[in-house]
């Protein structure tokens, strides 16, 4: 992680990705779960991102002050809804990529989650030696495009 820029405590961003443990008949239900209480607590805690979501694998990006994300990264860590969580980036920022988006979400045709090749995560972070460059720079895409 960077040194902490003067401002620090203020603003950062973390992209993690995970395997999902949802399936079946309850994983719209999941998802629909998973939407509902981040956009209600987000919104409370200041807290901006977006989810992907590729049927096996999500990829997240949350954003906001710096004890808001942390604890919410924790508790993450202890959801029981995915599992293999790896923390793809932690850095401080001096402005949001998902500003106004309290938990953004792309849904494709049937209320099916954005749809990316199954091996999308594995293979990027692969190509670009653990770097979340390119599913950070996917994400700002596909938002800019709403």
């Amino acid at each position: 992680m960077p040194p902490a820029p003067e401002n620090f405590g203020e603003l950062v961003q973390i992209i993690y990705s995970s395997r999902s443990l949802l399936g079946g008949e309850g994983l719209s239900a999941g998802i629909s779960d998973i939407l509902r209480i981040s956009r209600q607590n987000n919104a409370r805690d200041d807290i901006t991102g977006a989810l992907f979501f590729n049927g096996r694998a999500f990829a997240q990006v949350l954003e906001g002050p710096q004890l808001a994300v942390s604890n919410l990264y924790a508790s993450l860590l202890k959801d029981k809804r995915h599992t293999d969580v790896c923390l793809l980036q932690h850095e401080y920022i001096t402005r949001r990529c998902f500003e106004g988006w309290a938990m953004a979400y792309v849904e494709g045709a049937g209320g099916q989650g954005f749809t990316i090749t199954p091996g999308f995560l594995h293979d990027a972070l692969h190509r670009s030696n653990g770097s979340s460059g390119p599913v950070l720079q996917l994400m700002k895409y596909v938002m800019a495009e709403r």
